[in-house]
Formats: structure tokens, C-alpha cells, sequence
């Protein structure tokens, strides 16, 4: 028994935490021992529950990029992701081949992330949350890939160009927050992350049905992948997400500027 779409998206992002740790690890052999967080052996204080719910909260608002990367993920978690998840299949079932069809659509999307997944052990875009933005808008293409009405093999090998995408958003997207957040309140960012890809997803799941019973199924496709792209669009379209570059590339950049200050 093969992966279904699902279990591919799942698999993805715990992947990407694991590159997460691997770029960390790397990070941490060129910082001197006496400035890695936790290096002491000291251990970060007790924070109650909901104090920590409202200082997570508060990292997040204060940090616009970081708010509006959160808005444009809630909207794929709930406007795209149910296209592969639950509209996919229904399509693969009626206008294809069934289970052999989606087969060969969810093994094209698969060869494409493990395809991002490589390119992301190794490239550091120095601007990370306008990549991540861009590679949003192509990940929310699926629906209208799903909905194209390609033969099977044109849609698998669309959904490996978008798992290339998906795979280097959330990649990208999760190392952005290890490096921007401070050490001690990444876990209080992480949980309304994860709060929202996790606790989206049902209501989305539920929504698509009726959804597509009202305006029908090719059209719903087509509206998650707008909804999905203009999200990303709007992510791009922030100022601070732009303009937010990678600490070793802003070292870089301000490197000469100190030394003629100096």
C-alpha cells in the first residue's frame, strides 16, 4: 500500500525539521561555544501555559513578517491543501483512471519533493521570506494542475515541479524561524504554527464538500488555487517579508560598513 497525498505532506514537514536541526548543527560548529543558547548547561525557567501562549503571541504580532507568513499559511492549510487531500482523488475517481491514475500523480509529487528536499540541503537564498513567498505561489498551483485536464502523465509531472515548491517553502519557511525568532520563544512561535497547519486542516477538509456540490468541482479548484496564490502574493507584497535577509547575509553586507566605522 502505497502514500497517499497526505501522508506525502506529513512526511514533508518532518523532513524539513529535520533539515531544520541539520542547518542548525551547522550554524552552531562556527559560533564560539560560550554563545550557543543552552551552552552553560543553564535551563530556561518554567513559563505558565497561557503566559507563554501571550508571549508567543506577542513575538508574533511584533514581528510582521513572521504574522503575515502565519495569515498566508492558514490560507493554504485551509483553502489549497484540501484540493490534494480530498477534491484530488474525487477527480482522479470520476475523469480518470481511479487509484492507479492518482497513483501516478501522488508518485510525481513525491520525485518532486525529494528533489526540493536536496536543493534545500544546499541553497541559502540571503532574502528567505520572499522565497518563501514565491515558492507559496507555486505550491498552491496543485488545485488548477489537479484540474487542468492534462493526461495523468502532464499532471504528475506538474505536481513534481510543484513539490519542488512545497518542499522549499516549508523548508525555508520553518529554518526562517529558527534563525529570526530568539532561541528561548521558538517553541511559543511554533505552536501557533502549528497550531494552524494542524488545526486549520479539518475545518478545510470539511468545507471542500459542500463547497464543490455548491459551484462544482472544477471551478472550486480553480478558486483554491487563486485564493491560494494571491495569499502568497499578498505575503510578497509586505515590506519587512521582502526586505528580511539571512543573519549571515546581513553580517556580510554590514561587514564593510563596521570595518570604515571602526
Amino acid at each position: 500500500v502505497g502514500l497517499g497525498p497526505a501522508d506525502h505532506h506529513r512526511h514533508l514537514r518532518a523532513r524539513q525539521l529535520g533539515q531544520v536541526a541539520q542547518h542548525q548543527h551547522e550554524s552552531a560548529g562556527r559560533v564560539p561555544p560560550e554563545e550557543v543558547p543552552g551552552a552553560s548547561g543553564a535551563q530556561p525557567p518554567d513559563v505558565p501555559f497561557l503566559q507563554g501562549l501571550r508571549e508567543g503571541w506577542g513575538i508574533v504580532v511584533g514581528r510582521r513578517w513572521l504574522s503575515a507568513g502565519l495569515g498566508a499559511e492558514a490560507v493554504y492549510t485551509l483553502v489549497v491543501l484540501p484540493a490534494i487531500f480530498v477534491l484530488g482523488p474525487v477527480l482522479a475517481k470520476q475523469e480518470l483512471n481511479g487509484a492507479s491514475s492518482w497513483a501516478v500523480i501522488v508518485a510525481g509529487f513525491g520525485v518532486g519533493s525529494v528533489a526540493g528536499n536536496l536543493i534545500a540541503l544546499r541553497w541559502r537564498p540571503p532574502r528567505p521570506m520572499a522565497a518563501v513567498a514565491l515558492f507559496l505561489v507555486l505550491a498552491s498551483t496543485q488545485g488548477t494542475i489537479i484540474g487542468s485536464g492534462l493526461p495523468v502523465g502532464g499532471i504528475a509531472i506538474l505536481e513534481a515541479i510543484a513539490g519542488v515548491g512545497v518542499a522549499l517553502y516549508w523548508t525555508l519557511w520553518d529554518t526562517t524561524v529558527q534563525e529570526q525568532v530568539p532561541p528561548d520563544a521558538v517553541a511559543r512561535v511554533s505552536s501557533y504554527d502549528y497550531g494552524i497547519s494542524i488545526g486549520l486542516m479539518p475545518v478545510g477538509l470539511i468545507t471542500a464538500v459542500p463547497v464543490t456540490e455548491a459551484i462544482g468541482l472544477h471551478a472550486t479548484l480553480r478558486w483554491m488555487t487563486v485564493c491560494g496564490v494571491v495569499a502568497a502574493l499578498l505575503l510578497l507584497a509586505v515590506p519587512e517579508v521582502r526586505a528580511l535577509r539571512r543573519p549571515e547575509a546581513q553580517e556580510r553586507d554590514e561587514g564593510p560598513e563596521a570595518g570604515r566605522a571602526r
